[in-house]
């Protein structure tokens, strides 16, 4: 194999590995109960960090109070990542979940007291997500618009 290509896998296989450690610590944060019963909004496409799927978004009470600014403390967000059929939701991928564990507003370096965590299915363990708010949610809006799960 060429030099070149040999240092060009090892420096990704590298990055891969260090990203995989860097997001994947098993966290203990209340459990979320019967999300289900929460709001529901279901939404379908492609989009950067879950890709062309669908999603349902669970969004619980405390969520739902947000008027504007900052999410209340105690907010949390489940998004169900699915396959599609067609435009109806597929086989449960993972569940990404968001919560507000901190005040309003704490810095960028302590992604702005949320929580962003993944589970392969409801009930199971959690992972720490880092990726989460590195890469998609600090640089809200997407594509100009403000998702407000809130109304």
């Amino acid at each position: 194999m060429h030099p070149h290509l040999l240092g060009r896998r090892l420096c990704l296989a590298l990055t891969a590995a260090a990203s995989l450690g860097a997001c994947g610590d098993v966290v203990t944060p209340e459990p979320l109960g019967d999300y289900t019963s929460w709001k529901r909004i279901d939404t379908v496409g492609d989009l950067p960090g879950h890709g062309d799927s669908y999603r349902i978004i669970y969004i619980n009470d405390v969520a739902l109070t947000y008027a504007g600014g900052n999410y209340p403390e105690g907010s949390i967000l489940v998004k169900e990542i699915r396959g599609r059929a067609g435009q109806a939701p597929g086989d449960l991928k993972y569940l990404a979940i968001m919560r507000r564990i901190g005040p309003a507003p704490l810095g960028v370096e302590d992604e702005a007291g949320w929580l962003f965590t993944q589970a392969a299915e409801p009930g199971a363990s959690e992972s720490y997500r880092s990726l989460c708010w590195n890469r998609c949610h600090v640089a809200a809006p997407y594509a100009g618009a403000f998702l407000d799960y809130g109304k």
